[in-house]
């Protein structure tokens, strides 16, 4: 499901959100970061960390894991959150009537705001959200249920039906638009590994951005031209240590050579896991400013 129509109402007067402050220097750790008890926190990645690097040989051959085609790679190695549901849970947000349930979660992709009070129906999901973090996945009952995203002043952004179906994961994403925010809800499901493989993809959601090109490796992989709420299918990768760049056009092999590359880090990819690389802006009004948050997505 793809949900784009904007909400009539508007926001507030965009306030600085954690980690907001500029460029994240490699000296940074997740101390600097505002921690919140009520929902995971998300450590912000490493934008232009190092500089740009040759991607490398296409798969990896082992050895140094800092050392991929013969570059020697700084500690850029980007955090990847793992979101799983905990195991006999209870669902939360299942009816006594209804029992057979999917499973969803919410990332916050929306810059120039505070953190968000979001519901399902009249169950609270999640009491501050803040930007790049997401929650754990959580069983929601299947059928047409009420998303409402809520600043904690009590103002609702949006409120929408959401259609949730037996044994699906979704991610629902919340999103700048021209007037305001909005929701997206993107499936989860839909990746065959098959012989130990990992699973990978990449989705824009850099509000303002224009087009972004993803390449993993040597082009081993490469979403091409991604634009904004744009998401990749996924494609299957070989286990390992891979750096990935971020640019704006296809010819993404010689990073630095005539080519503007946003953004250059490393990611390890496991065997038997899925993966989406989430494009996002860590300033509203800078189309440069993009940073990669990873997460793993069952």
């Amino acid at each position: 499901m793809d949900s784009r129509n904007a909400n009539d109402g508007n926001p507030s007067i965009p306030l600085p959100n954690p980690g907001e402050g500029g460029a994240v220097y490699p000296g940074m750790t997740e101390d600097n970061m505002q921690n919140n008890s009520a929902t995971p926190v998300i450590p912000l990645p490493n934008p232009g960390e190092g500089g740009a690097a040759f991607p490398g040989t296409g798969r990896p051959q082992g050895g140094n894991a800092g050392n991929i085609g013969g570059t020697v790679l700084p500690n850029i190695i980007g955090t990847i959150i793992s979101t799983y549901p905990r195991p006999n849970e209870p669902c939360r947000f299942c009816s006594p009537t209804n029992p057979r349930a999917g499973y969803a979660r919410f990332l916050n992709a929306a810059t120039g705001y505070n953190p968000f009070v979001v519901f399902l129906n009249e169950n609270m999901f999640s009491s501050s959200l803040n930007f790049a973090e997401v929650t754990a996945y959580e069983r929601v009952g299947r059928g047409t249920q009420v998303v409402t995203i809520m600043g904690e002043n009590g103002y609702i952004f949006v409120q929408k039906q959401v259609e949730f179906r037996n044994d699906e994961y979704v991610t629902i994403v919340i999103i700048n638009t021209e007037s305001g925010l909005d929701i997206q809800v993107i499936s989860d499901n839909g990746c065959d590994r098959g012989s130990n493989m990992a699973c990978v993809r990449a989705a824009n959601f850099a509000y303002n951005s224009g087009p972004l090109t993803v390449t993993i490796g040597n082009q081993y992989l490469t979403f091409p031209n991604l634009r904004y709420q744009d998401v990749a299918d996924f494609e299957s990768a070989w286990p390992g240590l891979y750096v990935y760049t971020v640019t704006r056009n296809m010819n993404a092999r010689f990073p630095g050579m005539g080519v503007n590359v946003l953004l250059t880090a490393a990611v390890n990819l496991q065997k038997n896991r899925n993966y989406t690389m989430y494009l996002l802006n860590w300033k509203r009004d800078s189309s440069d400013s993009i940073k990669v948050l990873i997460v793993e997505d069952l």
